[in-house]
């Protein structure tokens, strides 16, 4: 929410093909910014192999092209590099897939990014 509230645009827009379905675009778009997923996160899922394949790579998604977020926000929104590093830094906290590692909502209170000026 707080990248729609910035930019005006979601992170996220899956789609679905006649190839690949919602949930399959979806993991393709974060696996696109984050980087591919830990093969312990992966396969942690109930239906991870629906998706997955015994590499990690998703089964039905072609080669992925990664545009890290603070590139995404320096080239498309034209960002400058510092409040691009603190707010890609603030969000990536939040998105570690890692859930042991992911930011707490007082963790993210506390990122510099929302410190006043």
């Amino acid at each position: 929410m707080a990248f729609e509230l910035v930019t005006g645009d979601s992170l996220f827009r899956p789609k679905a093909s006649d190839s690949v379905s919602l949930e399959e675009d979806h993991i393709a778009q974060i696996v696109g910014l984050l980087g591919k997923i830990p093969p312990a996160v992966a396969f942690s899922g109930k239906y991870s192999a629906d998706y997955f394949s015994r590499r990690g790579d998703l089964l039905r998604v072609g080669p992925l092209r990664f545009w890290s977020l603070y590139d995404v926000l320096v080239e498309k929104y034209n960002f400058l590099l510092q409040d691009a590093s603190a707010f890609s830094d603030f969000l990536c906290r939040m998105l570690d897939y890692h859930p042991e590692r992911r930011a707490t909502a007082a963790q993210c209170l506390q990122h510099p990014w929302l410190t006043p000026c």
